[in-house]
């Protein structure tokens, strides 16, 4: 082989494994980069999940179940009932004691 093709080869050789080096570097950074931002990211991502989940217990804890507040809403509507029927009870007391008293004045008079 002559010496100019062996040189030229040798150029080549020489300038492809810069190239590729330059090349490789470069993708290097760029993942790193990505990395880096991605780690950034997920940071800020897990920050706005905690302040979710803080609010989602902080609702749970500080509400009712719908359950609960349906039991709570069956009772106090049993007791109104039964206020009801203790009103209707205490007038019809009443009228008998008004009956009564009005005999009763009657039998004085």
């Amino acid at each position: 082989m002559p010496d100019d093709i062996r040189w030229l080869i040798g150029a080549m050789i020489t300038v492809s494994t810069f190239v590729g080096g330059i090349v490789f570097a470069t993708f290097n950074n760029i993942k790193t980069r990505i990395n880096a931002m991605d780690e950034r990211l997920s940071g800020k991502i897990e920050a706005g999940d905690d302040v979710l989940h803080d609010r989602l217990n902080r609702i749970r804890d500080e509400y009712v179940r719908r359950s609960d507040l349906d039991g709570h809403i069956h009772r106090l509507e049993s007791s109104i009932k039964d206020l009801e029927e203790h009103r209707e009870t205490s007038k019809e007391t009443t009228r008998r004691l008004d009956a009564i008293i009005a005999s009763l004045a009657k039998n004085n008079a």
